[in-house]
């Protein structure tokens, strides 16, 4: 990375941190990118030079904790030596910590909160779900082929009960933190019906 990517990818940060800080305090819909760029120690140009609209930068927060998780499963996918039960298991302890403490899971949620009244941010929220839906689809497919799922119900409703309950936890995670996020893993084993793949002949 050379010294004008690292000054790009430090503005971002920066930004980012700044928007999670003042839309969680204040909400999105009264927080203004002028706000944003002043508590990030930046000009308007500084925000513009990487995002078009507010409502670009809104998803981008959403995005920047939650999409590792998906790129962890799709490259599990594509590896020979496939242990998905593991990886499931470690991938979505991780992703329920991170995305928290990162701030995107408190900003998919307002984010669905103001779609309705911005039309622009719910058509990227539809969109965004349903990549996420379709990759974890993907995956929830492979665990069932190799008997790892035994629940009856289907990949892709699986895949919606399941980014339902991370929503659900987190939300009431967010009003009282005496619910614990990762108490969602016990929920997903259960609901899924996990256990170990069945065992090919050698």
């Amino acid at each position: 990375m050379n010294y004008f990517q690292k000054q790009s990818e430090d503005t971002i940060n920066k930004l980012i941190r700044s928007g999670i800080e003042l839309f969680s305090k204040q909400g999105y819909s009264r927080t203004s990118i002028d706000e944003i760029v002043k508590h990030a120690g930046y000009s308007k140009g500084g925000f513009y030079a990487h995002f078009s609209n507010k409502e670009e930068f809104l998803l981008k927060l959403i995005k920047e904790g939650i999409d590792f998780y998906f790129e962890d499963l799709q490259k599990a996918l594509n590896q020979k030596d496939q242990d998905l039960l593991n990886k499931f298991k470690e991938y979505s302890i991780r992703l329920v910590n991170e995305a928290y403490e990162k701030g995107s899971s408190p900003m998919l949620l307002q984010g669905c909160m103001i779609s309705n009244e911005l039309p622009q941010v719910k058509e990227m929220l539809i969109l965004q779900m349903e990549e996420w839906r379709t990759l974890l689809t993907d995956f929830i497919q492979e665990m069932k082929n190799q008997g790892i799922v035994g629940s009856p119900l289907d990949a892709r409703t699986l895949a919606t009960a399941g980014m339902a309950l991370f929503n659900g936890f987190n939300l009431q995670h967010f009003v009282d933190k005496r619910i614990e996020i990762k108490e969602i893993i016990t929920v997903v084993i259960e609901l899924f019906q996990l256990k170990e793949p069945n065992k090919k002949d050698e």
